[in-house]
């Protein structure tokens, strides 16, 4: 309904950027049945968030998740300083 009403406001161009964002997140919705279990559908969902906003962000995800788990054995838990755009990448 909401995406109904979004897309009338919008022109062509805009509702075709619309659908590509939502296409992998409903595929992700979809998966997540047969996950298994609660728990890892909830850990496959964050992995996907941080991969969707890296490339929203234009940071490359492998760097990201590079830097970020060799911050996590180091020993670090701010965890507010090690999102994608805190963490200290070039985009």
């Amino acid at each position: 309904m909401v995406l109904k009403v979004f897309c009338r406001t919008m022109s062509a161009d805009n509702r075709v950027c619309a659908e590509r964002f939502i296409r992998p997140l409903a595929g992700e919705r979809k998966n997540s049945l047969f996950f298994g279990s609660d728990k890892m559908a909830g850990v496959s969902a964050v992995y996907h968030t941080i991969i969707f906003t890296c490339r929203m962000q234009g940071v490359s995800v492998l760097d990201y998740f590079k830097r970020f788990f060799s911050e996590i054995v180091k020993g670090r838990r701010d965890y507010e300083y090690l999102l994608p755009l805190t963490i200290g990448l070039e985009q």
